[in-house]
């Protein structure tokens, strides 16, 4: 939930149990620009025509920016938050545009995974974003959180899910965080948004997203 968290606040401003030959490979890999595949998590989602797909590494160093910005002048937190990089694996990033290009919006998707098997009381979506939301209420920046969580499901998969809305520049950025729990990792989705139609691309997406999770 911390490099979620630490995403989320980088986005704003634009490990493994199994043995792998067991469950492939635990990165997300495409054949036809489209249709992404992640084996080891049993993955699947397709992008939209014309997005930005962004590569692994690309991902962890946005999420590391994040953590600079989300602890603020905290060291115990930008130590918690540093900690947490080395527990979560990228899945996917799908942003409309290129991070840095010229466009007044860039709304996005991305996933990540995170080790939770030393957190053995989070059972549920609901349960890894209850923690999502206290590190959230405690950052430097201090966002719009809808209360309670939500359940939304996703081709059959019940996610937890709750909102966050920020003032930036004279604009509203809603991000939609949604969880649910695999086994020990917990696979976490931010959709970014900036309106309606933004909103419409961001939810296709998830929309296509396949997976199993407890």
């Amino acid at each position: 939930m911390r490099t979620l968290l630490a995403t989320f606040l980088c986005l704003l401003t634009l490990a493994c149990s199994k043995g792998e030959a067991e469950q492939g490979s635990p990165l997300t890999e495409s054949s036809d620009g489209s249709r992404y595949v992640n084996a080891y998590f049993g993955l699947e989602v397709v992008k939209p025509a014309g997005w930005y797909a962004q590569d692994p590494e690309a991902t962890m160093a946005m999420s590391a920016r994040g953590v600079n910005m989300m602890a603020g002048d905290s060291k115990g937190m930008k130590a918690l938050l540093d900690e947490s990089l080395r527990t979560t694996l990228p899945i996917f990033a799908f942003f409309q545009h290129v991070p840095g290009a010229a466009a007044s919006s860039n709304p996005s998707v991305i996933a990540v995974a995170e080790n939770i098997a030393i957190m053995p009381g989070i059972k549920s979506g609901c349960d890894y974003l209850f923690h999502a939301r206290q590190i959230l209420a405690s950052s430097a920046m201090q966002p719009d959180i809808s209360a309670g969580c939500q359940i939304q499901t996703v081709n059959g998969v019940p996610f937890g899910s709750f909102e966050v809305r920020t003032e930036l520049g004279g604009r509203t950025v809603v991000q939609r965080y949604l969880a649910c729990v695999q086994g020990e990792h917990a696979l976490g989705v931010i959709q970014t948004y900036f309106n309606d139609s933004d909103k419409a691309r961001v939810d296709a997406v998830v929309d296509s997203i396949k997976l199993s999770c407890s």
